[in-house]
């Protein structure tokens, strides 16, 4: 794994053959980022497949990615995700939500099993690390051959269990992928 700060401008070559994560803080321009690199592959002419497993904003964190109109190369899976740490009025229920989310997020993967891309981007992948299983997630990662995933890396929103497990997975993940990008 090669790990690395940003530093614009970020060509499509650094990009090829790679399955790159970009990882750091709250509000740190993760999801803006993850959209500049998909333009870098749409312009190409590549076959991309966009995940979405960010929760809509909450307290002025987080949100999906708005897709403006695409050419037909690009499908685009989302599906109703809870923020845990921003919603849940008890541990108990935000273990729910979290274990709730990866089921739905799992539904998604099996969506996109079914047809692949050359590139797979990933939006928050931290939310389904914390209740989700590395290795099916993996698995799914590794039908494409060029991969960009962010996710949530610090310590904003706590260190609670649930936290906690989340940053482990992310961690996992991390050393699974050829490069990191800290924001």
């Amino acid at each position: 794994m090669r790990s690395s700060s940003y530093n614009r401008p970020l060509s499509l070559r650094e990009l090829l053959g790679k399955r790159t994560l970009i990882a750091g803080e709250v509000k740190k321009g993760k999801t803006e980022l993850t959209g500049e690199m998909l333009n870098l592959f749409l312009k190409e002419g590549y076959k991309v497949a966009f995940l979405d497993m960010a929760p809509e904003m909450i307290k002025g964190i987080g949100g999906k990615f708005k897709p403006t109109p695409q050419p037909l190369s690009f499908i685009y899976l989302t599906t109703e995700i809870f923020a845990p740490r921003l919603t849940a009025k008890s541990p108990e229920e935000r273990d729910g939500l979290a274990q709730a989310n990866a089921v739905s997020i799992e539904r998604m993967f099996e969506e996109y099993r079914r047809r692949p891309s050359d590139v797979l981007f990933i939006n928050d992948i931290s939310i389904y690390l914390q209740a989700g299983d590395l290795e099916s997630l993996w698995d799914v990662i590794s039908l494409s051959k060029k991969a960009v995933i962010n996710g949530y890396y610090g310590k904003t929103l706590g260190e609670d269990p649930l936290s906690q497990r989340e940053r482990r997975e992310m961690d996992r993940l991390i050393e699974k992928c050829d490069r990191v990008i800290w924001l």
